[in-house]
């Protein structure tokens, strides 16, 4: 082992270092302990609850989750609110909800539709019950068909839109239905303030029975009895829509020209049944063009009181020649009301056909209605014949109403000559008897001549090569197509003149949808009915929402 060659003194030298250091360790210890026991206590550190803390990001994990899933299923209610329809009608007339034959109609439109509301949704619907309907049936019709799109645009923020239209053309509230690769449009009239102010069955959205508006009122003036403006309302809009739809979708549409400036009968009925499906209607003054456009498929001269010069007659000639190529019509509705029109008689001469100087009665009362009260014999139900005018109106079991008919005569024996046949549309039933317009006081029916006799006859010719025919159709009176027998819920006069346009046009088969009532139904219940409800209401339903509250409380109060 070696030995420590250190001297004496150097150790007793660091032993005082040492000693000195210690000392000088101890005071510097002691010196720190005081300067902390001034120095409050810390605090104690908790320990991490990892229970606690599973529980914690538990609860906000699934906050979250039911926030999203609210978020997420009212996203997914007002996607399925906008393609399917989960709003339930609980209006009497269905004022809220498609016709069935609509709703075929729109799922089988195969073009891309814009219907343009003239206003904002929300000021639409606040103008009133009727705009609401309006705007509702609008909605399914895009619910039914995707290609269909809706849209609400105010026009004095859009005055671009409104340069396409002419002058007056449009307004607010009105109801545009465009096509956009047929480029037709037609513009849907807010008539609401006429039909109400004057009681007329325009076209338009709302639409009055005046008779029945004008005795409520007088009932309730004199008898203090129930009347509502409401049970007189009748919307029109479904058919407004369809029938817009029908032409605009029509890349060709049928042109159909009323004369006028012969003083002819008010048309405005047919004019509208026409337009409803589809038609594009409009008038024409023989005497004010060198022609007749070729682009007009139909010329209706109803009931001129005025007969037509000759000059005016040889554009009817030619209109129905079409420069050889034939294919185009002429309907032509008698009247009692007419003079003699030995022009236009001639006219019809030339396809074998005349119109009697007298008036149809029917003498079996089985085949008289009632008009203004008593039964009377120049107003009786019509025999439509199985021909491809009649359609699906000769098998049916609604009723032809005629009245004032003259008798449209053969003047051909066989009703055939040259190249010109004939078919008899319609005829009255047995029994009728013909009374004279110019008849006198001695007249009597068993004196008559009577049988059956015809009333529509259909003249044509047709195209050796190109098979295409031209027609001439007399009607024994414009009665047929008077507003009340086309408007009526057990005639199927509207039917039978539509299938015949669509028979000689080729077009497709109309709908005709009839006006839908805003009249209020109650909702009547006793008194002991009113009281259960009022409890199941006000006490069991309050009850029961209490009682599961402190339930949940409690439970979770002893966890």
């Amino acid at each position: 082992m070696k030995k420590d060659n250190k001297k004496p003194l150097e150790k007793e030298n660091e032993n005082v270092v040492a000693a000195v250091d210690i000392a000088e360790a101890i005071e510097n210890s002691a010196a720190d302990s005081d300067v902390k026991a001034d120095e409050k206590p810390a605090k104690e550190k908790k320990k991490f609850n990892m229970r606690n803390f599973k529980h914690g990001t538990l609860s906000v994990i699934l906050t979250l989750v039911f926030i999203a899933v609210v978020v997420v299923f009212n996203v997914v209610v007002g996607l399925i609110s906008d393609r399917f329809d989960t709003e339930v009608d609980l209006t009497a007339s269905g004022v809220y909800t498609l016709e069935e034959k609509t709703e075929e109609y729109i799922k089988n439109v195969n073009k891309d539709i814009t219907i343009t509301v003239l206003n904002s949704e929300t000021n639409f619907e606040a103008l009133g019950d009727p705009y609401k309907q309006v705007n509702e049936l609008l909605k399914k019709m895009s619910i039914a068909n995707p290609l269909i799109t809706i849209e609400y645009l105010l026009l004095d923020q859009n005055p671009g839109y409104a340069a396409d239209f002419q002058s007056g053309e449009i307004a607010d509230n009105y109801i545009v239905v465009q096509c956009p690769s047929t480029k037709q449009r037609r513009v849907l009239v807010d008539d609401l303030s006429k039909s109400l102010s004057y009681g007329t069955e325009g076209e338009g959205y709302i639409t009055v029975n005046t008779e029945d508006y004008y005795n409520a009122y007088m009932a309730y003036y004199y008898y203090g009895t129930h009347f509502d403006m409401y049970d007189y309302l009748y919307s029109n809009i479904e058919q407004d829509v369809v029938s817009a739809l029908m032409f605009v979708t029509n890349e060709d549409p049928v042109r159909v020209a009323f004369t006028q400036g012969y003083n002819e009968s008010d048309s405005t009925a047919l004019q509208s049944l026409l337009s409803d499906n589809g038609y594009a209607v409009e008038t024409i003054n023989l005497a004010q063009v060198d022609e007749i456009d070729p682009d007009i498929d139909f010329v209706i001269m109803y009931a001129p009181t005025i007969d037509v010069d000759t000059d005016n007659i040889t554009k009817l000639d030619k209109f129905l020649d079409n420069g050889g190529e034939f294919g185009k019509n002429v309907m032509y509705f008698a009247s009692i009301d007419q003079p003699d029109t030995p022009n236009i008689e001639l006219f019809l001469n030339d396809w074998g056909l005349s119109v009697g100087n007298s008036i149809i009665m029917q003498n079996d009362n089985n085949y008289r209605f009632v008009f203004d009260t008593p039964t009377i014999p120049h107003s009786h139900f019509q025999q439509v014949c199985d021909t491809p005018y009649a359609g699906d109106v000769f098998a049916g079991t609604l009723y032809t109403y005629g009245a004032y008919m003259r008798p449209v005569i053969q003047i051909w024996e066989g009703g055939t000559k040259g190249n010109i046949e004939q078919e008899i549309v319609m005829q009255s039933y047995d029994n009728a008897y013909l009374y004279p317009l110019n008849a006198g006081e001695d007249f009597t029916p068993e004196s008559a001549e009577s049988g059956k006799f015809n009333d529509v006859i259909a003249a044509y010719r047709i195209h050796s090569s190109t098979n295409e025919p031209s027609r001439l159709v007399v009607f024994g009176s414009d009665m047929l197509t008077c507003k009340e027998f086309l408007s009526y819920g057990n005639a199927n006069n509207s039917t039978l003149v539509i299938n015949m346009f669509n028979y000689i046009s080729g077009k497709e088969k109309g709908i005709t949808i009839k006006p839908k009532s805003f009249a209020t139904t109650g909702f009547d219940m006793t008194q002991q009915q009113a009281d259960t409800l009022v409890i199941f209401l006000c006490i069991v339903i309050p009850v029961v929402v209490i009682a599961i509250g402190i339930v949940i409380w409690v439970r979770r109060r002893h966890r």
